[in-house]
């Protein structure tokens, strides 16, 4: 079995850093904050369309300043990575799982997270983006598994583990299977919907290395 691992939120645990930067962007222009489990029943992929569900008006003339800033908030804090993320990593590595991270973090802070939290030998490849959009990871997954295919690197399974739905939607386009974590940006009831989903890293490991039986 190959796992890709989704990186906000999955195996950092960012979720409440998220809030608080996007809380401060509304305040700054006098919108009421909202709450978590607000946020983890509404928030969706691009994350664009997310701020003007929320009345932050964006265009094309001021994302780009936008992203910037909300980022410059959420680096004020530093996250931590899930309390169960390295005995899940080691968990799958002792299974005999090969696994990467997709994001759709910007290249430069993916490579730099994963360093910092010394976790970059649990992985052949850590594929983040280009850009501090928030957008869609999926060219990026498509490049990803392809590389892998044309490595030999995937036997068996190919099965990604996130947070969200837009998860499942990279996952879809693919061909991989999915499991979906219940502590990271959506809400359990959101994303079981879609697809196996579980309060535990560890389960997700667990869940997905029961199909490669």
């Amino acid at each position: 079995m190959y796992l890709l691992w989704d990186w906000n939120g999955t195996l950092l645990d960012d979720t409440a850093l998220c809030l608080r930067a996007l809380n401060g962007m509304m305040e700054a222009r006098g919108l009421k904050p909202i709450t978590l489990d607000y946020f983890r029943a509404h928030f969706a992929f691009p994350s664009r369309n997310f701020y003007n569900f929320l009345g932050m008006t964006t265009s094309d003339d001021t994302w780009d300043a936008m992203a910037q800033e909300y980022h410059d908030r959420y680096h004020e804090d530093a996250a931590e990575i899930n309390r169960e993320a390295r005995e899940a990593l080691i968990y799958a590595k002792e299974s005999g799982c090969r696994q990467s991270i997709i994001s759709a973090l910007r290249q430069d802070f993916l490579t730099a997270e994963v360093n910092k939290f010394q976790l970059r030998n649990f992985f052949d490849y850590a594929y983040g983006s280009d850009n501090l959009n928030g957008g869609t990871k999926i060219e990026r997954a498509c490049e990803l598994a392809e590389r892998l295919k044309r490595e030999g690197l995937i036997r068996g399974p190919l099965v990604l583990i996130g947070d969200s739905l837009h998860d499942k939607v990279t996952a879809d386009a693919v061909g991989a299977r999915c499991v979906l974590f219940s502590g990271g940006s959506h809400s359990a009831e959101r994303l079981a919907v879609e697809a196996p989903t579980y309060d535990s890293l560890l389960d997700c490991v667990k869940a997905a290395a029961a199909w490669a039986v």
